[in-house]
């Protein structure tokens, strides 16, 4: 088996914030020395050039969007659209999207125009949404789904607009030529923090290579979502973060903001929160008496995070409860395992291991599996049993190194191919099982829509070689692979450029489509499978290829279903605990009755 380093990881912001500490790197203009200049541009184009995995990149809409990065980057942000478009826009747009303003062009023959907003009229604006957006009930699976497929629209027609103008590099040569010359203008922000933030102290004055290195993301971001340029420093620093494993806080998993209400999804068991009396369900409307109302979510964990022993107010409305309440938090270390393990409870001879992600780790993440697996053994036999099942539970679980997750398929899998990486104009890499066996064990995995890229991996591999029960809702959808690499010229920087796609055994690649479970396991109260952003709402991603293989399951779902209506304990669980201060595991619970009929059916086809 060949070792592949590359990096495989589905770092996307809304999805892996809510995971707690997984984020994107920034590429904004924190304080440092690290220069970026037009050089570094044309070094990222060349890069691009070389390596990227698709030849025929579409040079107009690339440097068009390195154009609309660079207007958008500026503290005084400018916008750029086609004219055609621009005429049109209250057909394609919401009236408070449409921004009031001045707008003019460069030279009087472009078919685009650049926008100045009335930033007065703007914050007019954001303001009354902000009021309107916190009494709206909250939306239905089906009011997002429309709102999904009019951006959707909304983006397809602006993108035909701009094949239209031909913008060229010349014309975004001329865009850059104006910034350069009227930066100084559009330095200062017009519109106040509505946060009243202090969180632009320590970065520096904004400069032109800030403006140069959006333009460079903007190109990347063109030819899909995951490709980018940043920081080395950064970079490393939310590794660290990631292997460390910790931080200080109150240990609660929260969702939403922005346009939604900040909900505690789930207080973490024996932490600062629910010690403290936060209960799952509770809405966040201000912390330490400034309100969140409008707050974008990572903005909000930054300001509920702090040093241990200090102390956090958090102002809540709960369901049911009069008013407001407010509740006294005091932040402690929490710490977030790699590798986190039990035996069930009322089950202790079906062992669970959750993995959180794919990241390098001492011990590595094989070895530590290896350990909690035995370990799982230990206890079962201390309470008079042994194993009958393993529950891996990948929900979650954004990816990382390629080489970890192929380690893990291997731990399952006696022979065969776990996964080929292709790239144009190379021979395929294939990963094959090496023949060393964890365990012989009936094996369930657990994956939702956040399950991506490497976690992809192990779960399609699994259920290729009928070694795993595949339950819950289909993944991310994400099977590129993007490689690392220093900026050529400038060592400051790292470049995370995309260079090859990953196929399944079965020869589909997962790009889009995800994998799809045995059995379909929902993760709510209601039992419902509301809308998740996947892939496939991501702008520019990779498109999804034909199928060269059906995708069969090697178990009998009609069995296992049969069994689960007649024995199942799921329903009587969640309704005597539905009101718990500790939300239960729905998914879990839920999956815990096919683990059990498995174990009494022997519900796989040979």
């Amino acid at each position: 088996m060949k070792s592949l380093r590359s990096l495989s990881f589905s770092f996307v912001s809304v999805v892996l914030c809510t995971s707690i500490f997984f984020c994107e790197p920034s590429s904004g203009h924190t304080k440092t020395t690290a220069d970026f200049t037009l050089k570094d541009f044309d070094s990222v184009v060349k890069t691009v050039d070389r390596n990227y995995i698709d030849k025929n990149i579409d040079k107009n809409r690339a440097y068009k969007d390195a154009a609309v990065f660079a207007l958008f980057s500026l503290p005084h942000p400018l916008y750029m659209y086609p004219e055609s478009y621009f005429k049109d826009r209250e057909k394609y747009e919401e009236p408070d999207d449409i921004f009031p303003g001045k707008t003019f062009k460069l030279s009087a023959e472009d078919k685009f125009l650049l926008l100045d907003p009335d930033y007065k009229e703007v914050e007019k604006i954001r303001d009354r949404k902000l009021k309107e957006e916190a009494n709206k009930p909250k939306l239905s699976g089906e009011e997002i789904l429309k709102l999904v497929e009019r951006e959707k629209v909304r983006k397809a027609v602006l993108s035909a607009k701009w094949e239209q103008t031909n913008f060229s590099k010349k014309d975004f040569d001329r865009v850059l030529a104006f910034v350069e010359k009227n930066l100084q203008n559009y330095t200062t922000s017009p519109l106040k923090d509505p946060f009243g933030s202090e969180e632009n102290k320590d970065k520096e004055p904004f400069s032109i290579k800030d403006v140069y290195l959006a333009a460079a993301n903007g190109y990347l971001s063109s030819l899909d979502p995951h490709s980018q340029v940043f920081l080395k420093a950064v970079w490393e620093e939310s590794m660290a973060k990631i292997e460390d494993g910790s931080f200080e806080g109150i240990g609660a998993i929260l969702s939403g903001g922005g346009n939604k209400e900040v909900v505690v999804e789930n207080p973490l068991e024996g932490r600062p929160a629910v010690n403290a009396g936060v209960r799952a369900g509770d809405v966040i409307l201000a912390v330490d008496g400034k309100s969140v109302k409008g707050m974008i979510l990572d903005k909000v964990v930054e300001r509920i995070k702090g040093k241990k022993g200090s102390k956090v107010s958090l102002t809540i409305r709960r369901k049911g409860v009069a008013g407001t309440l407010n509740i006294d938090v005091v932040r402690d270390t929490i710490e977030i395992k790699n590798i986190a393990s039990k035996l069930l409870d009322g089950h202790t001879y079906i062992g669970y291991i959750k993995l959180t992600g794919f990241v390098k780790s001492d011990p590595s993440v094989d070895k530590e599996f290896v350990q909690h697996f035995r370990e799982l053994e230990k206890q079962a036999q201390a309470k008079g049993t042994k194993l009958k099942a393993l529950v891996l539970d990948l929900r979650n679980n954004p990816g990382g190194y390629l080489d970890l997750a192929i380690d893990l398929a291997d731990m399952f899998i006696t022979n065969g191919l776990i996964v080929s990486v292709k790239s144009p104009n190379r021979s395929p890499e294939d990963s094959n099982a090496r023949n060393r066996d964890l365990t012989d064990l009936p094996v369930a995995v657990l994956i939702n829509a956040k399950s991506a890229s490497a976690s992809e991996i192990v779960a399609s591999a699994l259920k290729h070689h009928g070694r795993g029960l595949i339950l819950g809702e289909r993944s991310f959808g994400k099977a590129t692979v993007q490689k690392l690499q220093e900026l050529p010229g400038n060592g400051a920087y790292y470049i995370k450029l995309t260079q090859s796609r990953y196929y399944s055994p079965s020869g589909n690649t997962i790009q889009v489509v995800g994998v799809k479970p045995d059995v379909e396991v929902s993760g709510e109260e209601d039992g419902s499978f509301p809308f998740h952003y996947r892939e496939e709402n991501m702008w520019n991603h990779l498109p999804e290829l034909p199928s060269a293989a059906e995708e069969k399951s090697h178990f009998d779902v009609k069995k296992l279903d049969t069994w689960v209506k007649a024995n199942g304990k799921a329903d009587k669980f969640i309704q005597e605990h539905k009101n718990d201060p500790i939300k239960p595991d729905y998914q879990l619970i839920r999956s815990i009755d096919y683990v059990e009929a498995l174990i009494n059916t022997g519900a796989k086809r040979k």
